[in-house]
């Protein structure tokens, strides 16, 4: 298995099945998501925001204005990255003191729909952000300072991917696709009555994680199910492997396309899992 991965649990952690795991850095902060920007990661914390160079030391990158952050993307604004938390979608600049300084930009939207789950940028526009909120999907052109509420509504949206062509969204209900990020139907047969926290494309199909366990699935026919009977809040897939986090219930991973999966790690808790970039 040659895919280098990063798990998100009670800090960072980079290696992979094989290999083992190391810590990336002293922290032990919950991680809810990592991005890559430039030379260095961001990561996704309770805690806040944190940019996390190679050589692992962590550096504050938010203020007292973004705390418990849940996502984050990397978008051609500011210090290159939007985050995602409780309180609405952020983004932040540079000060002269080499401090960030963030500002919200879903002031304007109902309680419901600044609870920002997920985020994806679009990657045919990336000014253009999908929002996965307690209130649906909602869309951020963020050029034009405008929001767009879509026909994915009423339902809280945790997981968002772009991958064959088409969006996906994991909510409270099952999983849903849209070719334009607007027009939203259900994706697949089975999983009307599902809480889906996460979505992956494995190059010919989607792995779902769910309140107890994963699904595969194309899309068009019914939803198998796979993995171990828990609450797998990530999940993502390589050519090589694909990886589960439950929380809890730790790191789970299978090299044979979801038909056997094994444990990995001293794992309790985990909340992110992605193959690294190179």
């Amino acid at each position: 298995m040659s895919t280098e991965w990063l798990i998100g649990e009670n800090g960072l952690f980079r290696g992979s099945p094989e290999r083992g795991w190391t810590r990336v850095g002293p922290y032990a902060y919950c991680v809810n998501g990592v991005a890559s920007v430039g030379d260095a990661l961001v990561v996704a914390a309770e805690t806040g925001c944190w940019r996390v160079p190679r050589e692992g030391r962590w550096v504050q990158w938010h203020d007292e204005t973004l705390t418990s952050v849940l996502a984050v993307a990397a978008v051609p604004v500011g210090v290159g990255i939007a985050a995602a938390s409780a309180f609405g979608l952020a983004t932040g600049v540079s000060t002269s003191d080499g401090a960030v300084r963030w500002t919200s930009h879903s002031d304007p939207l109902p309680v419901n729909a600044r609870y920002s789950n997920a985020l994806l940028a679009d990657p045919a526009d990336p000014l253009r952000w999908i929002v996965g909120t307690e209130a649906g999907v909602l869309i951020r052109e963020h050029a034009a300072d405008r929001w767009h509420h879509t026909s994915l509504a009423g339902r809280p949206v945790r997981a968002l991917c772009a991958a064959d062509g088409a969006f996906w969204a994991g909510a409270d209900g099952g999983v849903w696709r849209s070719a334009d990020g607007l027009t939203w139907a259900r994706a697949g047969a089975g999983l009307d009555d599902a809480v889906v926290y996460s979505i992956a494309w494995t190059g010919d199909r989607l792995v779902v994680g769910l309140e107890g366990g994963l699904a595969v699935g194309d899309g068009e026919s019914p939803w198998v199910r796979s993995g171990p009977a828990l609450r797998v809040r990530t999940v993502a897939a390589a050519a090589d492997a694909w990886l589960a986090g439950a929380s809890p219930g730790g790191l789970w991973v299978s090299e044979d396309a979801g038909r056997r999966w094994r444990k990995s790690g001293d794992f309790v808790s985990v909340r992110t899992v992605v193959a690294e970039e190179r």
